[in-house]
């Protein structure tokens, strides 16, 4: 008896170590986990002028609040990158809930390492130094029109084609035009 309480605690600390390593490392590699409110969910795509048919690319896709609502409010196809392995998890359960599956791509993966050029919209709300990180790969990567959208952060040394702020209490988001 007592040896299935000792693998019983085992396996229940190395669980949580996984879970909370990969917390860790994505926080350290791009951002750490801030779930969005959907009203700026929306603006994002808004902003971003979604259309039906387009390829949305979240990069950091946590619980996937964007790529759900950009297949089913916006018509688009959606790619996800995550790779915290909770909000994964949470994200593939609420994409099978949502019944637009066949439209949405969940990657666990590091998007560092992915191919965006058939991004015709990127979503990210990564820390300044992510983003200083990502924009060789934005630069050469995207297509002509690719429109990227930054919650909160500005792409270093880029002029952002729109900004929304409604007022004071909301988060600005950047519009970026390739």
């Amino acid at each position: 008896m007592a040896g299935n309480f000792f693998i019983f605690w085992l396996v229940l600390i190395g669980f949580l170590v996984v879970i909370l390593g990969s917390f860790a490392f994505a926080g350290i590699l791009a951002a750490p986990w801030v779930p969005l409110w959907k009203k700026d969910v929306r603006r994002m795509l808004e902003l971003a002028g979604v259309k039906e048919g387009e390829t949305v690319f979240d990069l950091g896709a946590g619980d996937g609040r964007i790529v759900i609502m950009a297949a089913k409010e916006f018509g688009a196809k959606s790619v996800g990158f995550e790779i915290a392995f909770l909000p994964y998890f949470l994200a593939y359960i609420k994409i099978i809930l949502s019944g637009k599956k066949k439209n949405i791509n969940l990657r666990f993966k590091n998007f560092y390492h992915q191919d965006f050029s058939q991004a015709d919209v990127i979503c990210t709300f990564l820390s300044p130094q992510a983003m200083l990180k990502l924009k060789p790969k934005l630069q050469t990567e995207t297509k002509p029109g690719c429109r990227i959208i930054s919650y909160v952060f500005k792409i270093p040394d880029w002029q952002p084609t729109k900004i929304d702020k409604p007022n004071q209490n909301q988060a600005a988001i950047y519009l970026y035009q390739r």
